[in-house]
């Protein structure tokens, strides 16, 4: 084994916060738009405590994000830092339950929202792991939360394939990187650190008000290009967007999971009959899902706000961290015909990638960096006035393991930054994963609205069916 073999992974190693991560750590401020991020993984058994310990010291020695802490300025504004905690505590990161009750999907969901309802210690690394036993045929699960600051969803991915085993046999020939010195960081280190920062930004500033000026010598181009920005730039920011469903207008704090599953090759065939892309069929299918409830419930819509995260990841970026910008939709809900459902949304969903403002939160960002938490929570109005948030996140396309338990599902759960419902599909080994996240106060009735979602994809599903093959259905665990 050489030494360069030892390094740890280059994941998440950035000493400091993005603005983008800076703003969603802040947000914490509003209980309503805590930033909790979380994964549950359903194993084939329970395995070994003991290795499972190790392999989390080994993994938080391989990714040493999983041992720092946030350490903001002391003014509360401007990027934090992130710092090795002299006083990490394994012990108090990794849990160990057993589930009550009838140890049903449902049980074991019940206890995920709590365990996601309760707030991250911020003078900890921020993330925090639950062994959950005790599931029928001897199976387990492993809940991970973590905060949004800390990565998004596809950064999650990245890390996790690198941190899980190919094989169910102990590996003692991975790597053993030396565990990461603790690290001190003073206010003035913090504020310096800061200042330096914004002086590092002005050549670039001045690089723009240049362009800017030179722009001029073609002005009705310079006009044109403007005006489109600024057309933009309300539809971006949410400021213009259908209203809001009557039947989801209450917000609460309270956060109600459910999972679902369907055959991977089922949405890739409704997509190639459709033309569409898989992302396209998924959105399709939850809006189908959403029109039967409002239908059952008696209030009908035509359409309801709906937003989108595009990835704006480069192949040079860290893989940890925040890469995302915002995409808005007027979510087609009163199209009844799935085939038009799901053509409606391609166009949409292509005419909001392409934004000539799609990445304004990014730009404006270190702006935004600025500004205290209570003072960012007066811009939560463009998150809490969607009925429905959803992403679409590639996983992991191969076998994996953790302490000899196969992973054989990974449900993700995403935070309810003010919407009625956050869902997010991961596809792991040939299963699309689908965790939803509802305010207990927007969808009054969950089973029902569970009912709905699966007879919503069913639609979309059927437009691939044949004489000879018929696809599945959208599968609810419970």
């Amino acid at each position: 084994m050489t030494e360069n073999a030892d390094r740890p992974l280059d994941w998440a190693n950035e000493p400091h916060m993005s603005p983008v991560d800076t703003i969603m750590w802040r947000g914490d401020t509003d209980r309503r738009m805590r930033g909790t991020i979380s994964m549950l993984e359903i194993y084939d058994c329970a395995p070994d405590w003991d290795r499972l310990i190790a392999a989390h010291e080994w993994g938080s020695r391989m990714a040493p994000r999983f041992r720092q802490r946030v350490v903001d300025s002391p003014i509360g504004a401007g990027t934090p830092s992130w710092a090795v905690d002299p006083d990490f505590d394994l012990h108090y990161h990794v849990r160990r339950i057993r589930l009550g009750g009838d140890g049903s999907m449902r049980e074991l969901l019940s206890t995920c929202e709590q365990l996601a309802m309760t707030a991250l210690d911020a003078a900890r690394p921020p993330w925090e792991g639950t062994l959950i036993e005790g599931l029928p045929d001897g199976k387990a699960a492993y809940f991970l939360k973590a905060h949004h600051a800390l990565t998004d969803g596809l950064g999650a991915i990245l890390g996790l394939a690198q941190l899980h085993s190919p094989t169910r046999e102990h590996n003692p020939g991975k790597p053993q990187p030396p565990s990461p010195d603790p690290v001190h960081i003073s206010a003035v280190d913090i504020i310096t650190r800061q200042l330096d920062e914004e002086m590092r930004r002005i050549p670039h500033r001045i690089d723009m008000t240049i362009k800017g000026i030179r722009s001029l010598v073609s002005p009705r181009q310079a006009l044109s290009t403007a005006l489109r920005y600024g057309r933009s730039v309300p539809r971006v920011a949410g400021l213009v967007s259908p209203p809001g469903s009557p039947l989801l207008a209450n917000r609460s704090i309270s956060w109600r999971f459910s999972a679902f599953e369907v055959p991977f090759a089922d949405l890739k065939a409704a997509a190639t009959a459709t033309r569409a892309s898989i992302n396209d069929v998924y959105l399709a299918g939850l809006l189908g899902g959403f029109r039967i409830y409002h239908e059952k419930m008696g209030t009908a819509i035509e359409a309801m706000p709906v937003a989108i995260p595009i990835s704006v990841r480069r192949p040079e970026d860290p893989a940890g961290g925040n890469r995302i910008a915002v995409g808005r939709l007027a979510g087609p809900v009163g199209i009844a015909d799935p085939f038009e459902r799901v053509l409606t949304v391609r166009e949409q969903v292509r005419a909001a990638r392409h934004e000539p403002a799609v990445d304004l939160f990014n730009t404006l960002g270190a702006v935004m960096a600025w500004l205290p938490g209570s003072v960012l929570m007066q811009f939560s109005g463009t998150t809490s006035q969607n009925d429905l948030q959803a992403s679409n996140v590639p996983g992991i396309p191969w076998e994996t393991y953790v302490a000899g338990a196969k992973v054989e599902r990974m449900f993700p759960f995403g935070p309810l930054p003010g919407c009625a419902v956050m869902a997010t599909m991961i596809t792991h080994n040939g299963t699309a994963c689908i965790g939803l996240n509802s305010d207990g106060a927007a969808v009054t009735d969950i089973d029902l609205f569970a009912d709905c979602l699966v007879a919503g994809f069913d639609e979309v599903l059927a437009l691939a069916a044949d004489d000879d093959v018929q696809p599945g259905s959208l599968q609810r665990l419970q």
